[in-house]
Protein backbone atom coordinates (compact mmCIF):
# COMPACT_ATOMS: atom_id res chain seq x y z
CA UNK A 1 0.00 0.00 0.00
CA UNK A 2 1.31 3.28 -1.05
CA UNK A 3 1.31 6.37 1.30
CA UNK A 4 -2.34 7.75 1.01
CA UNK A 5 -4.25 10.90 2.62
CA UNK A 6 -7.56 9.92 4.05
CA UNK A 7 -10.32 12.11 5.21
CA UNK A 8 -12.07 10.96 8.28
CA UNK A 9 -14.72 13.22 9.72
CA UNK A 10 -17.00 12.14 13.11
CA UNK A 11 -19.57 14.52 14.17
CA UNK A 12 -20.64 13.25 17.32
CA UNK A 13 -18.58 11.47 20.55
CA UNK A 14 -19.72 8.01 19.41
CA UNK A 15 -18.38 8.61 16.00
CA UNK A 16 -15.45 9.72 17.27
CA UNK A 17 -14.86 6.49 19.63
CA UNK A 18 -15.86 4.06 16.50
CA UNK A 19 -13.62 5.75 13.72
CA UNK A 20 -10.94 6.19 16.29
CA UNK A 21 -10.88 2.48 16.70
CA UNK A 22 -10.96 2.23 12.76
CA UNK A 23 -7.87 4.31 12.33
CA UNK A 24 -5.78 2.58 14.74
CA UNK A 25 -6.38 -0.86 12.75
CA UNK A 26 -5.29 1.09 9.67
CA UNK A 27 -2.15 2.25 11.38
CA UNK A 28 -1.22 -1.04 12.33
CA UNK A 29 -1.54 -2.07 9.00
CA UNK A 30 0.18 0.91 7.25
CA UNK A 31 2.18 3.93 9.88
CA UNK A 32 2.25 5.42 6.22
CA UNK A 33 -1.37 6.33 6.33
CA UNK A 34 -1.79 10.22 6.63
CA UNK A 35 -5.16 11.13 8.71
CA UNK A 36 -7.21 14.28 8.44
CA UNK A 37 -10.44 15.82 8.87
CA UNK A 38 -12.67 15.97 12.46
CA UNK A 39 -12.79 14.12 15.66
CA UNK A 40 -12.35 14.40 19.58
CA UNK A 41 -10.14 12.78 21.98
CA UNK A 42 -10.16 8.80 20.83
CA UNK A 43 -9.30 10.14 16.46
CA UNK A 44 -6.63 12.68 17.67
CA UNK A 45 -4.91 9.61 19.67
CA UNK A 46 -5.14 7.11 16.62
CA UNK A 47 -3.19 10.13 14.45
CA UNK A 48 -5.67 12.12 12.74
CA UNK A 49 -4.89 15.96 12.23
CA UNK A 50 -7.67 17.98 13.79
CA UNK A 51 -9.10 20.60 11.12
CA UNK A 52 -11.96 20.60 13.70
CA UNK A 53 -13.29 19.51 16.63
CA UNK A 54 -16.07 16.88 17.06
CA UNK A 55 -17.97 19.30 19.60
CA UNK A 56 -17.89 21.71 17.18
CA UNK A 57 -20.51 19.82 14.94
CA UNK A 58 -22.49 17.90 18.17
CA UNK A 59 -25.35 19.23 18.19
CA UNK A 60 -28.62 17.29 18.41
CA UNK A 61 -32.39 18.93 17.22
CA UNK A 62 -33.14 21.77 14.79
CA UNK A 63 -33.37 24.15 16.63
CA UNK A 64 -30.50 23.56 18.62
CA UNK A 65 -28.82 23.37 14.84
CA UNK A 66 -30.03 26.69 13.73
CA UNK A 67 -28.37 28.54 16.85
CA UNK A 68 -24.96 26.89 15.83
CA UNK A 69 -25.46 27.45 12.10
CA UNK A 70 -22.53 29.65 11.32
CA UNK A 71 -19.67 27.59 13.07
CA UNK A 72 -21.30 24.82 11.22
CA UNK A 73 -20.87 27.09 8.13
CA UNK A 74 -17.29 27.55 9.19
CA UNK A 75 -16.41 24.09 9.79
CA UNK A 76 -17.41 22.92 6.51
CA UNK A 77 -15.60 25.51 4.66
CA UNK A 78 -12.12 24.48 5.87
CA UNK A 79 -13.13 20.96 5.64
CA UNK A 80 -13.87 21.51 1.70
CA UNK A 81 -10.46 23.93 1.70
CA UNK A 82 -8.29 21.24 2.89
CA UNK A 83 -9.65 18.35 1.32
CA UNK A 84 -9.07 20.04 -2.21
CA UNK A 85 -5.48 21.21 -0.90
CA UNK A 86 -4.76 17.37 0.37
CA UNK A 87 -6.66 15.43 -2.38
CA UNK A 88 -7.32 12.30 -0.03
CA UNK A 89 -7.92 9.01 -1.65
CA UNK A 90 -11.14 8.17 0.14
CA UNK A 91 -13.57 10.47 2.81
CA UNK A 92 -14.64 8.31 5.32
CA UNK A 93 -17.81 10.06 6.65
CA UNK A 94 -19.45 8.20 9.93
CA UNK A 95 -22.62 9.41 10.98
CA UNK A 96 -24.03 13.25 11.03
CA UNK A 97 -25.45 12.78 7.95
CA UNK A 98 -26.92 16.22 7.78
CA UNK A 99 -23.53 17.71 7.71
CA UNK A 100 -21.75 14.69 5.94
CA UNK A 101 -23.63 14.10 3.19
CA UNK A 102 -23.50 18.20 2.26
CA UNK A 103 -19.92 17.37 2.97
CA UNK A 104 -19.69 14.69 0.12
CA UNK A 105 -21.46 17.07 -2.47
CA UNK A 106 -19.06 18.94 -2.44
CA UNK A 107 -16.03 16.41 -1.99
CA UNK A 108 -17.83 14.93 -5.32
CA UNK A 109 -16.70 18.03 -7.04
CA UNK A 110 -13.09 17.08 -6.46
CA UNK A 111 -13.35 13.49 -7.30
CA UNK A 112 -12.92 12.32 -4.08
CA UNK A 113 -15.00 9.06 -3.13
CA UNK A 114 -16.87 8.94 -0.23
CA UNK A 115 -17.76 5.74 1.99
CA UNK A 116 -20.67 6.10 4.96
CA UNK A 117 -19.11 4.55 7.96
CA UNK A 118 -22.28 4.38 10.58
CA UNK A 119 -25.23 4.37 8.17
CA UNK A 120 -27.55 7.29 8.31
CA UNK A 121 -30.76 6.53 10.00
CA UNK A 122 -32.85 6.58 6.91
CA UNK A 123 -34.85 3.71 7.47
CA UNK A 124 -36.37 5.72 10.94
CA UNK A 125 -37.20 9.17 8.53
CA UNK A 126 -36.30 11.23 5.47
CA UNK A 127 -35.82 8.12 3.32
CA UNK A 128 -35.66 10.41 0.27
CA UNK A 129 -31.95 10.70 1.00
CA UNK A 130 -31.43 7.28 0.16
CA UNK A 131 -31.27 8.95 -3.00
CA UNK A 132 -28.70 10.85 -2.54
CA UNK A 133 -26.61 8.10 -0.84
CA UNK A 134 -27.25 6.27 -3.97
CA UNK A 135 -25.78 9.53 -5.62
CA UNK A 136 -22.79 10.36 -3.46
CA UNK A 137 -21.47 7.14 -1.59
CA UNK A 138 -19.40 4.59 -2.98
CA UNK A 139 -20.23 2.13 -0.18
CA UNK A 140 -22.22 2.54 3.14
CA UNK A 141 -20.78 0.50 6.14
CA UNK A 142 -23.41 -0.57 8.78
CA UNK A 143 -22.87 -1.00 12.06
CA UNK A 144 -26.78 -2.53 12.53
CA UNK A 145 -27.30 -5.68 11.44
CA UNK A 146 -31.26 -4.59 9.65
CA UNK A 147 -29.51 -1.57 7.76
CA UNK A 148 -28.04 -3.77 4.91
CA UNK A 149 -31.20 -5.60 3.83
CA UNK A 150 -32.50 -1.58 3.12
CA UNK A 151 -30.04 -0.54 1.56
CA UNK A 152 -29.82 -2.91 -1.03
CA UNK A 153 -33.57 -2.72 -1.55
CA UNK A 154 -32.55 0.50 -2.64
CA UNK A 155 -29.79 -0.56 -5.06
CA UNK A 156 -26.39 0.73 -3.02
CA UNK A 157 -23.73 -1.52 -1.85
CA UNK A 158 -23.91 -1.88 1.99
CA UNK A 159 -21.83 -4.35 3.98
CA UNK A 160 -22.49 -5.54 7.94
CA UNK A 161 -19.00 -4.76 9.48
CA UNK A 162 -20.30 -5.42 13.27
CA UNK A 163 -21.02 -2.81 15.87
CA UNK A 164 -17.97 -0.92 16.97
CA UNK A 165 -19.48 -1.53 20.68
CA UNK A 166 -19.14 -5.12 20.88
CA UNK A 167 -15.25 -4.65 20.74
CA UNK A 168 -15.39 -1.98 23.08
CA UNK A 169 -16.77 -4.08 25.57
CA UNK A 170 -14.27 -7.36 24.17
CA UNK A 171 -11.84 -5.10 24.84
CA UNK A 172 -11.98 -4.36 28.60
CA UNK A 173 -13.02 -8.12 28.85
CA UNK A 174 -16.76 -7.74 29.73
CA UNK A 175 -18.57 -9.45 26.32
CA UNK A 176 -20.71 -12.59 28.12
CA UNK A 177 -19.62 -12.07 30.98
CA UNK A 178 -21.66 -13.53 33.71
CA UNK A 179 -22.06 -11.85 37.25
CA UNK A 180 -24.56 -11.24 39.65
CA UNK A 181 -24.99 -7.90 39.68
CA UNK A 182 -24.78 -5.67 43.31
CA UNK A 183 -28.37 -5.92 44.91
CA UNK A 184 -30.04 -2.48 44.70
CA UNK A 185 -27.57 -0.90 42.06
CA UNK A 186 -28.85 1.35 39.93
CA UNK A 187 -27.08 3.28 36.80
CA UNK A 188 -27.94 6.53 35.47
CA UNK A 189 -26.26 7.14 31.59
CA UNK A 190 -28.16 10.65 31.12
CA UNK A 191 -26.21 10.81 27.57
CA UNK A 192 -23.31 11.44 25.40
CA UNK A 193 -24.23 15.35 24.07
CA UNK A 194 -24.69 18.33 26.24
CA UNK A 195 -28.12 18.77 25.41
CA UNK A 196 -28.99 15.27 26.71
CA UNK A 197 -27.52 15.71 30.11
CA UNK A 198 -29.29 18.94 30.23
CA UNK A 199 -33.12 17.36 29.54
CA UNK A 200 -32.73 13.92 31.14
CA UNK A 201 -30.47 14.58 34.22
CA UNK A 202 -32.37 16.57 36.38
CA UNK A 203 -35.42 13.88 36.30
CA UNK A 204 -32.86 11.38 37.06
CA UNK A 205 -32.00 13.70 40.48
CA UNK A 206 -35.60 14.04 41.32
CA UNK A 207 -36.42 10.31 40.61
CA UNK A 208 -33.65 9.03 42.35
CA UNK A 209 -34.82 10.82 45.55
CA UNK A 210 -38.22 9.33 45.15
CA UNK A 211 -37.09 5.87 45.28
CA UNK A 212 -36.85 3.80 48.49
CA UNK A 213 -33.71 2.70 49.88
CA UNK A 214 -35.10 -1.28 49.60
CA UNK A 215 -35.12 -0.33 45.93
CA UNK A 216 -32.50 1.52 45.80
CA UNK A 217 -29.25 0.91 47.41
CA UNK A 218 -26.94 3.11 45.52
CA UNK A 219 -26.82 5.04 42.30
CA UNK A 220 -23.96 5.29 40.22
CA UNK A 221 -23.82 8.14 38.08
CA UNK A 222 -22.03 7.18 34.50
CA UNK A 223 -20.39 9.89 32.59
CA UNK A 224 -19.79 9.78 28.78
CA UNK A 225 -16.59 10.95 27.78
CA UNK A 226 -16.86 14.79 27.60
CA UNK A 227 -19.88 15.21 30.07
CA UNK A 228 -17.94 16.02 33.54
CA UNK A 229 -18.18 19.92 32.77
CA UNK A 230 -22.02 19.62 31.63
CA UNK A 231 -22.80 17.17 34.80
CA UNK A 232 -20.86 19.47 36.86
CA UNK A 233 -23.55 22.40 36.00
CA UNK A 234 -25.90 20.29 36.40
CA UNK A 235 -25.11 19.52 39.92
CA UNK A 236 -24.67 22.59 40.83
CA UNK A 237 -28.49 23.57 40.61
CA UNK A 238 -30.52 20.45 41.58
CA UNK A 239 -30.09 18.77 44.69
CA UNK A 240 -28.58 15.43 45.02
CA UNK A 241 -29.01 12.63 46.78
CA UNK A 242 -26.56 10.86 49.35
CA UNK A 243 -26.63 7.67 47.56
CA UNK A 244 -25.06 9.17 44.27
CA UNK A 245 -21.72 8.93 43.04
CA UNK A 246 -20.18 9.62 39.41
CA UNK A 247 -17.91 7.26 37.80
CA UNK A 248 -16.33 7.97 34.66
CA UNK A 249 -13.21 7.07 32.02
CA UNK A 250 -12.00 3.33 32.34
CA UNK A 251 -13.78 2.01 34.86
CA UNK A 252 -17.31 3.18 33.93
CA UNK A 253 -18.36 0.03 31.69
CA UNK A 254 -17.04 -2.10 34.33
CA UNK A 255 -19.20 -0.47 37.41
CA UNK A 256 -22.06 -0.53 35.10
CA UNK A 257 -21.84 -3.82 34.64
CA UNK A 258 -22.59 -4.33 38.73
CA UNK A 259 -25.95 -2.47 38.19
CA UNK A 260 -29.63 -4.18 38.32
CA UNK A 261 -31.14 -2.05 36.08
CA UNK A 262 -30.31 1.82 34.50
CA UNK A 263 -32.03 4.99 33.60
CA UNK A 264 -30.29 5.51 30.49
CA UNK A 265 -30.82 7.91 27.21
CA UNK A 266 -31.67 6.51 23.92
CA UNK A 267 -28.76 6.13 21.72
CA UNK A 268 -26.35 3.77 21.88
CA UNK A 269 -26.19 3.54 25.65
CA UNK A 270 -28.72 1.19 25.34
CA UNK A 271 -26.50 -1.04 22.91
CA UNK A 272 -23.72 -0.62 26.03
CA UNK A 273 -26.87 -1.95 28.52
CA UNK A 274 -27.72 -4.65 26.49
CA UNK A 275 -24.32 -5.66 25.66
CA UNK A 276 -23.22 -5.91 29.62
CA UNK A 277 -26.87 -7.04 30.48
CA UNK A 278 -28.32 -4.78 32.81
CA UNK A 279 -32.03 -3.97 32.17
CA UNK A 280 -32.90 -0.31 31.42
CA UNK A 281 -35.62 2.41 31.02
CA UNK A 282 -34.89 4.66 28.20
CA UNK A 283 -35.58 8.33 27.90
CA UNK A 284 -35.56 11.19 25.78
CA UNK A 285 -36.54 14.43 24.99
CA UNK A 286 -36.17 17.20 22.58
CA UNK A 287 -37.05 21.01 21.94
CA UNK A 288 -40.79 21.13 21.78
CA UNK A 289 -40.44 22.14 18.03
CA UNK A 290 -37.73 19.83 17.32
CA UNK A 291 -39.83 16.95 18.82
CA UNK A 292 -43.26 17.97 16.60
CA UNK A 293 -40.89 17.54 13.42
CA UNK A 294 -39.44 15.08 14.57
CA UNK A 295 -42.86 13.01 14.95
CA UNK A 296 -43.97 13.88 11.30
CA UNK A 297 -40.89 12.74 10.17
CA UNK A 298 -39.72 9.24 12.02
CA UNK A 299 -41.49 6.36 10.65
CA UNK A 300 -40.08 3.60 13.16
CA UNK A 301 -41.97 2.55 16.18
CA UNK A 302 -39.28 2.75 18.14
CA UNK A 303 -36.50 4.87 19.16
CA UNK A 304 -34.17 2.43 21.34
CA UNK A 305 -31.51 0.41 19.37
CA UNK A 306 -32.23 -2.60 21.30
CA UNK A 307 -35.96 -2.73 20.52
CA UNK A 308 -35.04 -1.73 16.96
CA UNK A 309 -32.88 -4.70 16.53
CA UNK A 310 -34.83 -7.03 18.11
CA UNK A 311 -37.79 -6.01 16.31
CA UNK A 312 -40.23 -5.24 19.58
CA UNK A 313 -40.46 -3.28 22.64
CA UNK A 314 -37.96 -5.02 24.77
CA UNK A 315 -37.15 -2.00 26.83
CA UNK A 316 -39.54 0.78 28.04
CA UNK A 317 -39.03 4.22 26.40
CA UNK A 318 -40.56 7.41 28.05
CA UNK A 319 -40.29 10.14 25.52
CA UNK A 320 -40.67 13.65 25.93
CA UNK A 321 -43.33 14.29 28.68
CA UNK A 322 -43.69 11.14 29.63
CA UNK A 323 -40.33 11.46 30.85
CA UNK A 324 -40.74 12.74 34.62
CA UNK A 325 -40.11 11.75 37.94
CA UNK A 326 -43.77 10.14 38.82
CA UNK A 327 -43.59 8.07 35.53
CA UNK A 328 -39.92 7.49 35.58
CA UNK A 329 -40.44 5.95 39.28
CA UNK A 330 -43.25 3.84 38.75
CA UNK A 331 -41.59 2.05 35.73
CA UNK A 332 -38.68 1.29 37.95
CA UNK A 333 -40.87 0.34 40.69
CA UNK A 334 -42.65 -2.04 38.65
CA UNK A 335 -39.48 -3.87 37.03
CA UNK A 336 -38.52 -4.34 40.35
CA UNK A 337 -41.36 -5.65 41.75
CA UNK A 338 -42.09 -8.11 38.50
CA UNK A 339 -38.20 -9.11 37.78
CA UNK A 340 -36.18 -8.55 34.76
CA UNK A 341 -36.73 -12.25 33.17
CA UNK A 342 -38.19 -10.91 29.76
CA UNK A 343 -36.27 -8.00 29.31
CA UNK A 344 -32.85 -10.30 30.41
CA UNK A 345 -34.48 -12.78 27.35
CA UNK A 346 -34.65 -9.41 24.67
CA UNK A 347 -31.76 -8.35 25.38
CA UNK A 348 -29.78 -12.05 25.27
CA UNK A 349 -31.68 -11.72 21.60
CA UNK A 350 -29.85 -8.43 20.66
CA UNK A 351 -26.42 -9.51 21.60
CA UNK A 352 -27.02 -12.51 19.09
CA UNK A 353 -28.06 -9.89 16.37
CA UNK A 354 -24.90 -7.84 16.85
CA UNK A 355 -22.82 -10.95 16.66
CA UNK A 356 -18.78 -11.53 17.31
CA UNK A 357 -16.28 -8.76 17.96
CA UNK A 358 -14.72 -7.52 14.62
CA UNK A 359 -16.05 -4.20 13.87
CA UNK A 360 -13.10 -1.79 13.86
CA UNK A 361 -11.05 -4.69 12.20
CA UNK A 362 -13.79 -4.98 9.20
CA UNK A 363 -14.33 -1.14 8.72
CA UNK A 364 -10.46 -0.49 8.95
CA UNK A 365 -9.90 -3.99 5.68
CA UNK A 366 -13.03 -2.23 4.31
CA UNK A 367 -11.45 1.64 3.87
CA UNK A 368 -8.06 -0.43 2.91
CA UNK A 369 -9.63 -1.60 -0.10
CA UNK A 370 -9.82 2.48 -1.55
CA UNK A 371 -6.24 2.96 -0.13
CA UNK A 372 -4.55 0.49 -1.95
Amino acid sequence: MSKRDLMVVAGEVSGDIHAGNMLAELHRNNQEIRAFGVGGERLAAAGLDLVASTDELAHMGLVEVLRELPRIRQVMRGLVAEAERRAPAVAVLVDSPDFNLRLAARLRRFGIPVVLYVSPQLWAWRRGRVRTVRKLAREVLCILPFEVPFYEAHDVRARYVGHPLVDEIDRVGLLDRTATPERGWLAMLPGSRAMEVRHLLPVMLQTLRMMPPSQVGEAVLVEAPGMEAEIDSVLAVCATDPRLRRVRGEVRRRELSRCELAWTASGTATLECALLDVPMVVGYRLQPVSYALAKLLVKVPNVALVNLIVGRTVVPELLQKMWCPDRLAAVTSAIVNNGVADQKAGLAEARALLGSPGASRKAAEAVAEYLG
